[in-house]
């Protein structure tokens, strides 16, 4: 079953991935549209967290970080998807570091280095960061329940 998930599921997936930026910003909208809009995907579970953590905020501001959280994790969901096909050279052209020699030089001390990104950012791009340092890189991710998206995510 999960590898008649993956040959229905990738193909779509495949196509996202080489749409240019501006055509993959604008699924994301539509995204946002069904997921929050439409469907309303925890948006109670996510409303409930954010007055947990900003008791202070009002409602309208509540919602409006919570609009700002639906773009965002869109954003990010095509971005992943993007990752499927992106070149070297798209990421450099979409992608700039600052202070990178400052990695550079804790590395030459023989130090060890944690960068930690969160769900701030698409976690699945930080390795083009690779191409401007000097060692390798290495993840920690939750394994994904599907063995045939799983092998995707590493590649």
């Amino acid at each position: 079953m999960q590898f008649l998930v993956y040959i229905l599921v990738y193909p779509f997936l495949w196509l996202v991935s080489i749409l240019p930026f501006r055509l993959l910003y604008a699924f994301s909208d539509f995204l946002y549209l069904l997921i929050y809009k439409v469907f309303g995907y925890r948006k109670k579970v996510v409303k409930d967290n954010l007055r947990l953590v900003f008791p202070h905020k009002t409602e309208e501001e509540i919602n409006d970080i919570t609009k700002k959280f639906y773009h965002h994790l869109c954003d990010m969901m095509v971005e992943a998807i993007k990752s499927l096909t992106i070149s070297e050279k798209e990421m450099k052209e979409h992608f700039t570091f600052s202070n990178v020699e400052v990695i550079n030089d804790i590395e030459k001390q023989n130090k060890s280095i944690i960068l930690m990104c969160a769900h701030y950012g698409s976690w699945e791009w930080i390795f083009i960061l690779q191409k401007y340092v000097e060692s390798k890189g290495f993840a920690v991710y939750k394994r994904l329940a599907n063995p045939y998206f799983d092998r995707l995510v590493k590649r």
